[in-house]
């Protein structure tokens, strides 16, 4: 890799993880692009040479959000046997990602519809993440687990949003965190099967 190819990859990488710690404490709306330059020590000249806006920024980060927390569900899933199992695993998993990266979730799974007026092209974590509970589903549904009627995309955002908020309420209140994704999983499969 010559000497040119090297910095610039080095400055994106400086810029993702101070948008990263940027998003993360701020939000969307209170970071600016200037901020992320500057937190990453760079020119704020760099932040464009590397995103068209601060949109472009926040959804790098969001894409390398949800390919960690992919990377990171794999490893638990591998050896689950059963609806109720997978279920299990990829909630721990989830919460356990969570753990490890506090606040990428939160502000990764923000609407964007909620910054940008029009359609940015790129899927959001949100809907990758439903897109993988809807394939574990139709897997489910043909293996006699899930509900033959279920509609499997509405059921993954249904999950995603559950898994969401009921994660923020069970950290608000301190919940043991074992009993909260068994009492999730077992809402999950109730809801589920035939």
């Amino acid at each position: 890799m010559s000497g040119g190819a090297k910095r610039k990859l080095e400055s994106r990488r400086k810029l993702m993880d101070a948008a990263r710690r940027l998003f993360v404490e701020r939000g969307y709306h209170d970071t600016r692009p200037q901020d992320i330059s500057k937190a990453a020590g760079v020119g704020h000249g760099t932040f464009y040479l590397h995103f068209q806006d601060k949109l472009d920024c926040f959804q790098a980060f969001t894409d390398e959000a949800a390919d960690e927390l992919h990377d990171f569900v794999k490893r638990y899933t591998a050896t689950a046997g059963s609806l109720r199992e997978e279920i299990h695993e990829l909630l721990v998993a989830v919460f356990e990602y969570s753990d490890a990266n506090p606040g990428v979730l939160s502000a990764a799974l923000t609407d964007v519809s909620v910054l940008s007026t029009g359609d940015t092209g790129r899927k959001m974590p949100v809907d990758r993440w439903a897109d993988v509970w809807a394939e574990l589903l139709e897997k489910w549904k043909r293996c006699g687990e899930a509900a033959e009627e279920l509609d499997v995309r509405m059921a993954g955002y249904l999950i995603v949003g559950a898994i969401k908020q009921g994660g923020a309420y069970g950290y608000r209140l301190r919940l043991d965190r074992m009993k909260m994704i068994d009492g999730m999983t077992e809402l999950f499969v109730r809801a589920l099967k035939k």
